[in-house]
């Protein structure tokens, strides 16, 4: 009865982790060899050896040209009349079964090497045989010791993996899918052997452990050279700590734009490893077991993020959404084999001293001429003035009343640095002041809002309406009296407010029914954290709403179920994606928001630095990875992108609530009132210890595309129209939606974004009026 196919196909128990070829010498060895034979299985013999003289011959004698009759005459002179199969080795390598006849160990060394001279010559080729490499991670580490096998860069590797291989690996690991679930190092040790058996190969198939570390580094004699190819963070800085206490250089290929770091402590004892880029973190926390986010400040540096190609980084932020794992090319692995591979026989070599980080980007020099479209965002142009604009507003407000105060330099100082501290999109600060007829004058600079999001100014407006309130509200606090004069629409020449103040009341002048909130301006700043919602008494939010309450002109709309949350945690995702995924909204927000460092900040003295958006390290990596246009590119052409609404989604689901300013119209008076309720309730928010975050996305993606849909192409459009949809009928809001904001749990302690200093805000008429 025949057995069922499902027991004839049932797998094996798992192969042998034999990587060593036996070498039989004859006639020392002829009964083993003969044992061998007799056991019963079919062996496949492959005998060359009488090509393999010919090659040697050839080697010894360059100069000779030999005929078919000489050459066999100084094959015949080179045996001395001993028996050809009892000349040089029988290998035999018990995985494949296969007996092969080679030269002897020298013999076989010199003709297989004889294509590297002079590339290579052979005293050197003497002294790489001397040579130890260690290689952890044989990955992109099989390339390198494949390449150093075939130029003989060595007399001896060992070789560190835990890992087995999978199918996944067959596009860059050179092996065949027979050895699925085969241990990566022994995969490799019998390539190694099959190119030449006479090297010597030891393999640490538990990987490199602190129990081996020992005998991988100095067991047998101590290594030369470190090939350090593994994915873990605790092994990565562990190796070199080993190596750099016993003064072993390390080399590392990361199989991306082909890029080569080197790390000569042989020659550099008192080098800090990574070159220093992770001196700064614990490197003791690197031996205990690590979350994939407590990796991430190690793996940062290590990887030189900014540096990693814009499909690498396009990849990245793909991960866990339509990709699972960090991806490698076969082309960037065997590149790296080479340049890792031409490092080590180098510096064995002593032909390559230096220590550093190369890139051979193929990509980069072998390319197509052309020169890519960069959007640039220029800084914005000073605020200027012309004599006939200040003419013109004269005209328009008339004299100032003559029981207007004539304000000192310090208390200008104190108002406008007051205001300058309201808050405004990207924290670009749209205004500039001017002290002119008796009067403080408030302009809108166009220059510092002008945005693919805010084609109209809205946002602008609500900034300047914020501004508004804070000077009122310091004013008050200086024991001033203040009128804001109102005049006609347009505007003139961006002039947006005018402050008169005076010593006592005067009429039309601005309540005090707020003044306590002037103590919280130094105080109030954006919080981004992401953590409890924390519960809003009903007292809380009925002192909010006095406080943002300015007599019927703006409304606020409160969204605390957590159903509805969710859902506008799902728009503001969207919205935020695809200001992010739009090219002009992309270049905007990188080039000219976002503030890398607090030096770039003090610098510009406005933007958003990106230390106070208080980011767990994986989300401050996405960060600066998505800062590459060309990785967004990628990421458009493929429709990705999607993990780029999972931080903006979660931070609204951990708000307690969310609030929706709306206004009767959409005039820019309307707009300043609006922004005066804005800040009179994230003030008062504040002092009752709330943290307040503006959620600008959904409205001004929103806003956008009905006044520009010229900007956005037809799947962005869709996209934006099925926002508004679920919007509108998820709010229903009643009249214009202006202003969106998270109120939350004060979180821990953001850093205020920088403000421009009162002397740039305060523009004298002499220094701002163009002649």
């Amino acid at each position: 009865m025949e057995a069922p196919l499902e027991t004839l196909l049932q797998a094996p128990a798992p192969a042998d982790l034999t990587y060593r070829p036996r070498i039989f010498t004859l006639p020392v060895d002829e009964a083993a060899l003969r044992e061998l034979l007799s056991m019963g299985t079919e062996v496949r013999i492959t005998n060359r050896i009488e090509a393999q003289l010919r090659e040697l011959l050839k080697a010894l004698n360059p100069s000779i040209k030999f005929t078919e009759e000489s050459l066999k005459e100084a094959i015949d002179n080179h045996l001395g009349g001993s028996d050809l199969m009892y000349y040089g080795s029988w290998v035999h390598y018990p995985w494949s079964n296969h007996l092969v006849h080679l030269l002897g160990a020298e013999e076989f060394a010199l003709v297989r090497t004889d294509r590297n001279r002079n590339k290579i010559t052979r005293e050197e080729q003497a002294e790489l045989a001397t040579k130890k490499i260690g290689v952890i991670g044989l990955s992109v580490g099989q390339s390198v010791s494949l390449t150093m096998a075939m130029e003989r860069s060595f007399g001896e590797i060992r070789l560190a993996d835990f890992d087995t291989l999978d199918l996944s690996n067959l596009n860059r690991i050179r092996t065949g899918v027979r050895h699925l679930g085969m241990n990566k190092a022994v995969i490799t040790a019998r390539e190694i052997a099959e190119i030449d058996p006479y090297l010597n190969v030891v393999c640490f198939t538990d990987g490199l452990t602190q129990a081996n570390m020992e005998a991988f580094f100095t067991g047998g004699g101590k290594l030369d050279i470190l090939v350090e190819e593994c994915d873990s963070v605790d092994i990565k800085i562990l190796a070199r700590q080993q190596a750099k206490a016993l003064r072993i250089p390390v080399v590392m290929d990361m199989s991306d734009r082909g890029c080569l770091d080197v790390e000569r402590f042989d020659l550099e004892p008192d080098r800090p490893i990574m070159h220093g880029w992770i001196d700064h973190l614990d490197l003791e926390a690197a031996k205990r077991p690590m979350s994939a986010e407590e990796k991430v400040p190690y793996m940062l540096p290590i990887t030189g993020v900014e540096t990693l190609s814009p499909r690498m980084k396009a990849s990245v932020i793909e991960l866990g959404q339509t990709i699972c794992t960090w991806p490698q090319l076969g082309t960037a692995v065997a590149l790296g084999g080479a340049l890792a591979g031409d490092a080590v026989r180098r510096i064995a070599l002593g032909q390559f001293s230096t220590s550093g980080r190369w890139f051979v980007d193929l990509e980069e020099q072998i390319s197509d001429p052309h020169s890519p479209e960069e959007i640039k965002i220029a800084p914005p142009e000073p605020f200027r003035l012309t004599r006939e604009d200040l003419a013109k507003i004269d005209r328009q407000l008339g004299a100032a009343p003559a029981n207007s105060l004539k304000l000192d330099h310090a208390t200008l100082h104190q108002l406008v640095e007051a205001g300058g501290m309201a808050p405004s999109n990207g924290n670009m600060q749209p205004w500039q002041f001017m002290w002119h007829g008796g009067r403080l004058l408030l302009f809108h600079d166009k220059a510092r809002s002008r945005s693919v999001w805010d084609p109209d100014h809205r946002m602008a407006h609500i900034a300047l309406g914020a501004c508004v309130e804070n000077v009122v509200l310091k004013a008050h606090a200086l024991g001033l009296e203040v009128k804001l004069v109102e005049f006609a629409e347009p505007r003139l020449e961006g002039l947006f407010a005018a402050f008169e103040f005076h010593a006592a009341a005067v009429e039309c002048a601005e309540p005090h029914d707020t003044d306590q909130l002037a103590s919280y301006i130094p105080a109030r700043h954006t919080d981004r954290s992401i953590g409890t919602s924390g519960t809003l008494s009903a007292q809380t939010i009925e002192q909010l709403n006095q406080a943002a309450s300015n007599g019927g002109c703006t409304s606020l709309l409160w969204i605390r179920k957590p159903e509805l949350l969710q859902k506008l945690a799902s728009l503001h995702g969207a919205a935020e994606r695809l200001r992010l995924m739009h090219p002009q909204g992309h270049a905007e927000y990188f080039k000219g928001q976002l503030r890398w460092s607090g030096r770039e900040a003090e610098e510009h003295g406005d933007g958003l630095e990106l230390a106070s958006f208080g980011l767990p390290p994986m989300a401050e990596a996405a960060t600066k990875v998505m800062a590459d246009p060309k990785a967004m590119e990628l990421i458009r052409t493929v429709n990705g992108g999607r993990a780029l609404a999972l931080l903006p989604a979660a931070s609204i689901n951990t708000s307690a609530a969310m609030v929706l300013f709306t206004a009767t119209t959409t005039s820019p008076a309307d707009f300043l009132r609006a922004g005066r309720a804005v800040q009179r309730f994230w003030l008062a928010a504040t002092g009752a210890n709330w943290g307040i975050q503006p959620v600008p996305a959904i409205l001004s993606v929103i806003n956008s595309a009905r006044q520009r849909p010229g900007y956005f192409n037809a799947s962005m459009l869709k996209q934006v129209s099925e926002l508004e949809q679920v919007f509108q009928t998820l709010l229903k809001p009643e009249g214009t939606p202006v202003f969106l904001l998270r109120v939350l749990a004060l979180g821990r302690s953001s850093k205020r974004a920088v403000r421009r200093p009162p002397h740039q805000l305060l523009i004298a008429p002499e220094i701002s009026v163009a002649q």
